[in-house]
């Protein structure tokens, strides 16, 4: 089955002044998909989402909704929604009004409009609060009404800039499972921009990372995570990472100043790092059944509740361990203990510099 694009960008540049903001991007994002733009502040992915939308005109390249070329389409005619950090609620109608106030500007029938609120209503659980004043209303009770406002218009698209971001934690992570939640059922694609890599790690389908306007990689959490493209994507996504700097010497081994490290086998030649993810290493006073192992000085321990961070001077270099479980309280290492670290094979990638 061919897949269907929602959204598709053909080499989009958009310049500010000197500042290439984005900088030839190529993105398709597929129907009811919830694709997430992702990177530090800066780095294009809110221009992205304004070109999308139709708020920002690119220098160079194509806008596609559904085939349709729209780079000349104002933003009220490409039948998309948006929802944004600062709301924009409206203090003087109640729920119901603000929620209704794209159908009336679209002249729709009073009857079908009690009839498309009440549905909306219920899928963003805000059922009985019809009557209530926003300034009346939670945080998260307020970004509901928002996000019915973009929804009732049934639009092709929904474009999300970092909508979370003024709630207080709890809420934002209740509010990342109730917004894949309402995603899936009103099945419409979601665009979704945050610099918070826990939010798209939750909530996408496919992320797209990017850096200096250009995207660095596009794939599921899982890939991102676990086969990221370069070093940046390697130490943006995830709490921490092991990075060890080397050379090829043949395929699966690679030299560095700690010795040769064995890993998958991988097409790259020359200088690469190999990438270690902190929960992939293991720690004892004596190792077993490892493919790469080093002896180091535990520099700090630091408890994070479900699971213990080691830090270990390997040579100079600090090492991240993650430990999980409450076993690991009772064979607790403690700052200036010698140890072993370790992990096999399978657990190193080597990932392009």
């Amino acid at each position: 089955m061919n897949d269907v694009f929602s959204v598709e960008l053909e080499n989009i540049v958009k310049r500010f002044g000197n500042v290439v903001a984005v900088d030839h991007v190529n993105l398709k994002i597929r129907e009811n998909e919830f694709f997430s733009l992702l990177g530090p502040s800066g780095c294009g992915k809110t221009t992205t989402l304004r070109i999308i939308a139709g708020l920002e005109e690119p220098d160079e390249g194509i806008v596609k909704i559904y085939g349709e070329d729209v780079t000349d389409v104002p933003t009220h005619k490409r039948n998309i929604g948006m929802v944004f950090q600062h709301l924009a609620l409206f203090p003087h109608m109640n729920v119901f009004e603000n929620i209704a106030f794209g159908l009336k500007m679209r002249k729709v029938q009073k009857e079908e409009i009690r009839r498309q609120v009440k549905k909306i209503l219920e899928i963003v659980k805000l059922e009985g609060l019809e009557n209530r004043r926003v300034n009346q209303l939670s945080g998260g009770q307020q970004q509901r009404v928002a996000l019915a406002r973009a929804l009732v218009i049934e639009p092709e698209v929904l474009l999300l800039d970092e909508p979370l971001g003024a709630l207080d934690l709890k809420i934002r992570q209740h509010m990342m499972v109730e917004l894949k939640n309402i995603q899936r059922r009103v099945k419409t694609t979601f665009i979704y921009v945050t610099h918070d890599q826990t939010e798209a790690m939750t909530m996408s389908d496919r992320i797209a990372i990017m850096k200096d306007g250009k995207v660095q990689q596009v794939g599921t959490p899982l890939e991102i995570y676990y086969r990221p493209s370069n070093t940046f994507v390697a130490s943006f996504i995830g709490e921490a990472v092991n990075l060890i700097e080397g050379e090829v010497r043949e395929n699966g081994l690679v030299d560095t100043s700690l010795g040769t490290i064995y890993c998958t086998e991988s097409l790259t030649k020359g200088r690469v790092a190999v990438m270690v993810r902190p929960e992939m290493v293991e720690i004892s006073d004596k190792l077993h059944d490892v493919d790469n192992l080093f002896k180091g000085t535990v520099q700090s321990i630091i408890f994070k509740g479900s699971y213990i961070e080691y830090r270990v001077d390997v040579q100079g270099n600090t090492f991240i361990v993650h430990k999980h479980g409450s076993a690991e309280l009772e064979r607790m290492h403690h700052p200036g203990d010698f140890v072993e670290i370790g992990w096999r094979k399978n657990s190193s990638l080597i990932v392009p510099i």
